[in-house]
């Protein structure tokens, strides 16, 4: 029997073996700090081995290098302990369904507590009592009016033209019905004033996609009738009655979403030079602020329970293809450029262009398939691959493209065909 590699890891790794591993990715850590994520339940404990001599030997369970790998790169983007631990139950570690569960719950207390000081806030501002009904109605309606008139860096970005007082109205109606869970009997004009308040519409009633309709049909009342599924004091309630099963089955789901839905905003906005032109824009960097999983969990948990089953399946099957054309778009930073050049000499302007967009998000690192990787964990570009560089790799001729195609029929599981051609044309 050949000797034991000396150089392997064990199996079961002690502290020695975790401290090695997380300096040799970058993050020194200390003893003390592996107490702490211990303590947290964000690392499992370690099991007593046996003894050196009469000090006792601990190891840590297999695998636990790998979540400390992945704890630590969760952490640039969060030390929230509650959120470290959803998302590495995400990840697939094990992380208690309860520990999950207790997560979610103070998550969503949190919200719901910043919400109702925010009511306060205004009431006191007008000189109103918020235990008041008359007098909480009209903070909500000042802290609506407060919102809809930010502009720049704000949760709704102006991305269509709504007139002051009917954006005002519609913010009113998803404070009452998204975030207070009120049920209210909106019209279907206010309806379609909140799809456009949130950049739904129009794109996403009437941009096709190869061979697809748009994704967006049916009434756009529909949209204030779920808020009695996923309104914020409903998530509450549903994370609260949620089994273990239930948040199993939803893991899966939600890992799609999180990680291909904003990929494939992101792709689809390159190929047809609008970043919104799914309607989707609001979702396009989900993926790179992981606190979005507060709301994302719970949602999926109570569309399941509400029966929405069939309805996520289909969405998750149409997103599966997206991570593969990520990585052929990736590939094509590795062709030398005169082989890209080469290939796609003769072709249609609109090719041209296509491809140039393609490139330039990768470069940008908008089709990563790891969001939480560093800038200085990407590959090395060559700038002549940039269109921004001095000598791009492309002429333009001509306005920038837009589709001119004929409408056709769109469904959100179709194959994205113009992505596939224009990866495979190169």
């Amino acid at each position: 029997m050949p000797p034991p590699d000396s150089g392997a890891q064990p199996a079961e790794p002690d502290t020695t073996v975790l401290l090695q591993a997380a300096a040799q990715a970058g993050s020194a850590i200390t003893s003390r700090m592996l107490e702490t994520f211990r303590a947290d339940g964000l690392i499992p404990h370690p099991n007593r081995a046996g003894y050196r001599g009469r000090a006792p030997v601990w190891r840590y369970p297999p695998g636990t290098e790998l979540q400390l790998m992945a704890l630590l790169r969760w952490r640039r983007s969060s030390k929230d302990p509650d959120l470290l631990k959803i998302l590495l139950w995400l990840d697939g570690f094990a992380i208690a369904p309860s520990a999950v569960r207790s997560a979610l719950t103070h998550q969503l207390q949190v919200l719901t507590e910043a919400m109702e000081q925010e009511i306060s806030r205004h009431a006191a501002r007008l000189g109103l009592d918020p235990a008041d009904g008359a007098a909480r109605s009209q903070a909500i309606d000042a802290a609506a009016q407060t919102i809809a008139a930010k502009r720049g860096a704000t949760p709704l970005p102006r991305r269509s033209r709504v007139a002051a007082q009917d954006r005002t109205r519609a913010v009113t109606l998803m404070i009452r019905t998204f975030g207070l869970g009120e049920t209210l009997q909106g019209t279907a004009e206010d309806a379609a004033v909140i799809e456009r308040v949130l950049g739904l519409a129009p794109n996403g009633r009437r941009n096709d996609v190869a061979d697809a309709g748009p994704w967006l049909t049916g009434p756009a009342e529909d949209l204030l009738d779920a808020a009695g599924i996923v309104g914020l004091p409903h998530l509450l309630a549903a994370v609260n009655d949620a089994s273990d099963a239930d948040l199993t089955a939803a893991r899966q789901t939600v890992a799609v979403l999180f990680r291909h839905l904003p990929l494939m905003i992101r792709m689809l906005g390159a190929i047809f030079d609008d970043d919104n032109y799914t309607g989707l824009a609001s979702l396009r960097q989900i993926d790179q602020h992981p606190e979005s999983l507060t709301y994302i969990v719970p949602l999926v948990i109570a569309m399941l329970r509400a029966g929405w089953k069939e309805n996520l399946d289909a969405v998750t099957s149409a997103l599966r293809p997206f991570p593969d054309l990520a990585a052929r778009a990736q590939r094509l930073l590795d062709l030398p450029t005169a082989t890209l050049t080469a290939n796609l000499a003769g072709k249609p302007a609109e090719v041209r262009e296509r491809v140039q967009r393609i490139i330039d998000a990768a470069i940008e690192g908008q089709f990563d398939a790891q969001p939480n990787t560093s800038p200085h964990e990407r590959p090395d570009i060559d700038p002549a691959l940039s269109a921004r560089s001095q000598q791009p790799i492309l002429t333009m001729s001509g306005r920038p493209w837009r589709r001119t195609v004929p409408r056709q029929r769109l469904k959100l599981e179709t194959r994205p065909g113009p992505w596939r051609t224009a990866c495979a044309q190169t």
